[in-house]
């Protein structure tokens, strides 16, 4: 199931990224892929989800900022582009930072015994 919730998510990060680096030229088409792509990513559970869609999300947009065979750039070297390429890399450190996050070590049991036989409780 999760390995079908990554697929998904890097293909809806795909296409986002794709969409957001066609639109973005415009002051609402950059506000709406960023702010879209900022809360897709807080609601997706942390973890290998997360790090799929971000991942997805900078696949169109790096190849957008590559020149074109026509010679042309689909995200151009002004402030808007730049900001464009800004926060798809904030939202690829926000991901890969809290790849993590969702992980929990076990903790001690009522009676003080850790799961790890090589951590020892606190002396009752």
């Amino acid at each position: 199931m999760r390995a079908g919730l990554g697929l998904a998510a890097l293909v809806v990060g795909l296409v986002s990224g794709a969409a957001g680096t066609l639109v973005h030229q415009r002051w609402w088409g950059l506000a709406l892929a960023l702010g879209a792509a900022l809360a897709t990513l807080a609601w997706l559970p942390a973890g290998g989800v997360r790090l799929a869609f971000a991942a997805g999300w900078c696949v169109p947009v790096l190849r957008g900022a590559l020149e074109r065979p026509g010679g042309g750039f689909l995200i151009s070297g002004d402030a808007i582009g730049w900001s464009f390429l800004a926060g798809s890399a904030v939202l690829l450190v926000a991901a890969v930072t809290t790849a993590g996050a969702g992980r929990r070590t076990p903790g001690p049991d009522a009676r003080g015994h850790a799961d790890d036989p090589g951590v020892r409780g606190l002396p009752s």
